[in-house]
């Protein structure tokens, strides 16, 4: 026996056992008075009410926790004077000296706390130990009111750009984190919504019932589903540091979205609603009747051939009929959402239930979502905890249907359609009836508003996003986490154009069907070591396995020529002509094993190791895994001896970070060789067989990005001032493109890993809190980020010849450029008009020189042939569709009860193609033009820029439409009051009342002649970038909303 040991421990047990029984003396020996205290418990700076915060009595056991309206009531047995402990989440703790039986505390918000931590992949970091580049979008961000979730990510952070692909309401949006890079694979951000990941992107929706066109398929985005106000935060992950934990999908960036859940000792409702009002903010300045007929009759003279239109016949027309007028419409938006939410020590909860309706401003197009949620987390024991999240959601929407043909020929997309018919026919007869009689259209074009109404063009999806995990304690420092999701989404689409309209006349009406069902399976594995020895060393150890499974199911069908259209789409057998059913399946699987380790010495030197394999179906056997790896590193200088008591520096850390990450985002089974059926005859018989359509390549590899990062993260002023700084440079290689082949092969191009693409920048974030008083506060927050994009690499060859949309393949707006950013547009310089015989004869001539007249559009010849304009030798770089810089601005204003919230976003730089102007300008004795052709060349008026009236004149791509697409809107304006009966009557069960005017897109400052200089007709495609091709025009939106708190 260790009689030494034996002899300590028994002194420490008397000593312990004598102060306890001093204690207790000390205790027993104050009378005993039975006195109650009662107060409020308020926030310092709204006055709000706190509740569930914790209040005790220093030095005994009493305690409870405040109630409805923030109050509070103790009972104790102690004298006067003695000292309240007051504590609520993310407020600093308050001690209060307590006088009388009624008392009122004030707690002040911790900024420190609130700012602590930020989810990263796998878990949540504390700010300050961060290695890695991490933005997040700030709560008074998050709590604006937004028609579209996409939305709360515009201006919010630097190094992310938004644009609104289309204004057709449920439209998917293109973000692009630092730049495009790929080519041909995916460029947009991975979501993780709950733990789960996602892609924002068609492929999920497309079921093959449109295929022409640009956005003939559904467009519905992968936010759509959600309703904003579940939000609870948003991450967004831009450095290798950071988003290496998710390998072969981190390249393009990482947004992590949180929804909403309970808080232990509060129990909550919350509602929300909105209504209002959308409308186009602009209209094309187009032609009316009397100027279309003029115009007419400049065509015919020109031509020599045809009856021009009288003096009586114009006059007839009077001003026509404005056709933008009669599609466009003031178009209501609602919202209604009901929050539960709550918990107490063992168990949180959040359900929630929202109804959304949008009308387009476009006649019969629309969406509306019915979508509900339900988080739940319950502690089982001290070391086990359960958990789910689960998001189900049921959308339609109605949209235009594209049916492209060739922008050079023209395209038959509804909203071009009807903006560009003639002015000079009527929309109705005298009998009300459609007029479908158009004297000046060579076949039967309908009548477009008729046509709007009587095509069916819906999508529906289903939604069901779920995620359930166990969490096991297995010491205080070791936690294993078990994750099982899925994602299922059932979409169908159907579209139905009658014999009436100018789509189903020819085919005597046609009908296509199509679905689309997916589900994804996710399990995921991980065990988490977390230490922190006293202040000196932190560590954090995470390792982990994770299996991902992803099936899709198409299916489309076909028929036209219908006897009897009452059933439209729901009986394609009663149209005569059936096409041939199609249906395909496709798959893939990504296992991954994963880890990372975080360091922190002393709370100044922070180390992060972050390591994935990825083991992915996409690719051959040969190139099944991928590994990505990365390192970074930061020092809080802040917590150096020399700065760590400046006066005005709160914080200050340095970041640097490298590192690998892969895209996977390639259409499926590229490294196989596939094959496709055909009717052929052989020998006389017709014969099915089966020709090969791929030419596989089984060394396909991953798209691989380094990327090298240096940041900094200030703040200034007791956290008044807040300014984070990041540089970057991101070399994406082993690009994927369509290379030519040998003709031998039997195929012209073969997709390989050849290429390489560049992206470097920089971000400013600034946040500062200008004034902050009892009454009254002001913040402002400005985001700017450059980015320059580049490609250094092209397999040996100068520039590539994209593979483009039929639609646009006549006039090869885009070219793919060694030297030069993605989405550069190529064509020809426009060089005045020709003003004479000679300089017709002795110039460089597009068309035939027999054929060119005066005020012909003249070219600037680069090379080659003096005498005549060719694409081999004249085509040149005419810019590009990426901006120079993005930026917002925010500013957000209370005053007491009031409080008033102005956003401003920013695009300089970067060009649009005008493919929808160069389309109205074409002279055409059919269609209608822009006011542009009123400044058309005339004998008269030799001077005139625009050239002269001539019948369906050649088209080419040149400058003459490419515009540049700088703007400055105010993209979002709000007015709120807010109402807190609860601090007027401690009775009242409603807690808060605020009601809130908003304006989303109230002003636009540009150069751009289009509707607006935030488009991208071909929705998320990097090389297509700023075309707008009819694009359905975005809306300026007015809302009045309320949220009542209970």
């Amino acid at each position: 026996m260790n009689y030494k040991n034996t002899a300590v421990s028994f002194t420490l047990t008397c000593l312990i056992c004598h102060l306890v029984s001093y204690s207790l003396q000390a205790q027993v020996s104050q009378p005993l008075i039975n006195s109650t205290v009662h107060g409020i418990v308020l926030d310092a700076d709204t006055r709000e009410p706190l509740i569930g915060a914790s209040v005790k009595i220093d030095g005994v056991t009493n305690q409870t926790t405040t109630g409805g309206g923030g109050r509070f009531r103790l009972i104790t047995g102690q004298k006067l004077p003695y000292t309240i402990i007051v504590s609520y989440i993310s407020y600093k703790t308050a001690e209060v000296e307590v006088t009388t039986d009624s008392i009122t505390v004030i707690l002040q918000k911790d900024q420190a706390e609130l700012s602590e931590v930020v989810v990263v992949g796998y878990g949540v970091q504390r700010k300050s130990d961060l290695t890695g580049s991490v933005a997040s979008v700030s709560k008074d961000k998050l709590s604006q009111v937004t028609t579209s979730a996409e939305n709360l990510l515009r201006g919010a952070v630097s190094g992310v750009n938004v644009t609104q692909s289309s204004g057709s309401p449920g439209a998917t949006s293109t973000i692009r984190i630092r730049g495009g890079n790929s080519i041909v694979a995916g460029n947009e951000p991975l979501y993780v919504i709950d733990g789960f990941p996602v892609y924002n992107d068609n492929n999920s929706v497309a079921t093959g019932a449109l295929a022409a066109g640009p956005g003939a398929g559904p467009q519905l985005n992968a936010l759509a589903t959600i309703n904003s106000s579940d939000i609870e935060s948003i991450d967004v992950l831009k450095d290798a540091s950071a988003t290496a934990i998710y390998g072969s999908r981190g390249a393009n960036g990482v947004v992590i979205i949180q929804t909403k859940k309970g808080k232990p000792g509060t129990q909550q409702i919350v509602f929300n609603s909105y209504v209002g009002q959308q409308s186009i903010y602009k209209k094309l300045s187009l032609l009316n009747a009397g100027e279309w007929a003029s115009l007419y009759n400049d065509i015919i003279a020109a031509s020599g051939a045809g009856v021009p239109l009288t003096n009586d016949q114009i006059a007839a027309f009077e001003t026509g009929t404005d056709w933008q007028k009669e599609i466009f419409r003031n178009a209501p938006v609602q919202n209604y959402d009901l929050n539960f939410s709550g918990g107490d020590e063992k168990s949180v909860y959040a359900v929630s239930g929202n109804y959304f309706k949008q009308q387009g401003t476009v006649l019969h197009t629309d969406f509306g979502r019915y979508s509900g949620r339900i988080n739940y987390a319950r502690n089982l024991t001290a070391k086990l905890k359960l958990a789910a999240s689960i998001t189900a959601s049921n959308t339609g929407s109605q949209s235009i249907a594209n049916n492209g043909t060739s922008l050079a020929t023209g395209f038959t997309n509804l909203l071009t359609k009807t903006i560009s018919t003639v002015p000079a026919i009527s929309l109705r007869n005298e009998d009300g009836s459609y007029n479908v009689v158009n004297p000046f259209a060579t076949s039967y074009s309908g009548n477009p508003v008729q046509d709007l109404e009587l095509t069916t063009n819906e999508t529906k999806v289903n939604r069901t996003l779920g995620n359930v995990y166990g969490e096991y304690k297995i010491t205080e420092d070791l936690t294993a986490k078990i994750s099982f999701g899925a994602d299922l989404l059932d979409t169908r689409q159907n579209y139905f154009a009658t014999k009436a309209t100018g789509n189903g006349n020819l085919a005597n009406g046609t009908a296509s069907v199509g679905s689309n069902k997916v589900t994804s399976w996710l399990n995921e594995n991980t065990l988490t070591y977390n230490k922190r020895w006293k202040d000196v060393h932190a560590l954090n150890v995470l390792v982990g396995y994770t299996t991902q499974y992803y099936k899709g199911a198409v299916f489309t069908a076909t028929s036209s020529n219908f006897l009897n259209e009452s059933n439209t789409f729901n009986d394609l057998a009663s149209g005569s002509s059936i096409g041939t059913p199609t249906s395909n399946a496709k798959s893939w699987a990504l296992n991954s094993y994963l880890t990372r380790i975080n360091y922190s010495y002393l709370n100044r030197y922070n180390f992060t190791l972050t390591g994935r394999a990825d083991g992915s179906s996409r690719f051959g056997s040969d190139n099944h895994w991928g590994y990505f790896p990365s390192l970074g590193v930061s020092w809080n200088v802040s917590e150096e001896e020399f700065l760590k008591n400046n006066p005005w520096i709160d914080f200050l850390k340095l970041r640097l970070s490298a590192g690998t990450t892969g895209n996977q985002e390639i259409d499926l089974y590229k490294y196989l060789s596939t094959y496709t059926s055909l009717v052929t005859y052989i020998n006389g018989t017709l014969t099915t067989a089966y020709a090969a359509n791929q030419l596989g390549n089984k060394n396909l590899r991953w798209e691989k990005t380094n990327q090298y990062n240096f940041g900094a993260d200030a703040s200034f002023f007791n956290r008044r001032l807040s300014i984070t700084l990041d540089a970057y440079y991101k070399r994406t290689s082993d690009l994927l493109l369509e290379l030519s082949i040998p003709l031998s092969s039997g195929f012209t191009t073969s997709l390989q890993n050849v290429g390489a693409v560049t992206n470097k920048g920089i971000e400013i974030a600034i946040n500062a809190d200008n004034i902050h008083t009892k009454d009254f506060s002001w913040k402002t927050s400005l985001t700017v980020s450059v980015n320059r994009n580049n490609i250094v690499d092209l397999g040996g060859v100068s520039y590539l010849n994209p593979s483009v949309p039929s639609i646009i393949t006549t006039l090869a707006p885009v070219r793919i450029i060694k030297g030069q950013p993605l989405g550069t547009f190529w064509g020809y310089k426009t060089d005045g008009l020709f003003q004479n015989a000679s300089e017709i004869s002795s110039g460089a001539t597009l068309d035939a020189k027999a054929t060119t007249r005066l005020g012909d559009q003249r070219y600037k010849n680069l090379g080659g042939d003096p005498s005549t304009i060719t694409p081999g030798d004249d085509k040149t770089i005419l810019g590009n569709s990426q901006p120079d810089f993005i930026g917002g601005i925010s500013n957000e204003l209370r005053l007491k009860a009031f409080d008033v919230q102005l956003f401003l976003q920013g695009s300089y730089g970067g060009e649009i193609y005008n493919a929808l102007k160069q389309q109205l300008n074409i002279p055409s004795l059919s269609l209608n033009t822009t006011t542009d052709l009123l400044d058309r060349w005339t004998t008269e008026h030799p001077g005139n820029r625009v050239p002269r009236a001539s019948n369906q004149p050649t088209q080419v791509m040149s400058d003459r439409y490419v515009e540049d697409g700088s703007y400055l809107r105010i993209k979002s304006l709000s007015l709120g009051y807010t109402f807190k009966p609860g601090t007027v009557n401690s009775s009242s069960f409603v807690r808060s009342i605020r009601l809130y005017l908003s304006a989303q897109n109230l002003a636009t400052w540009t150069k751009y002649t289009g509707y607006d200089p935030e488009v991208s007709s071909f929705e998320q495609n990097q090389l297509l970038q700023g075309i707008d091709l009819s694009a359905y025009p975005n809306s300026r939106t007015f809302l009045a909303g309320l949220s009542i708190t209970f």
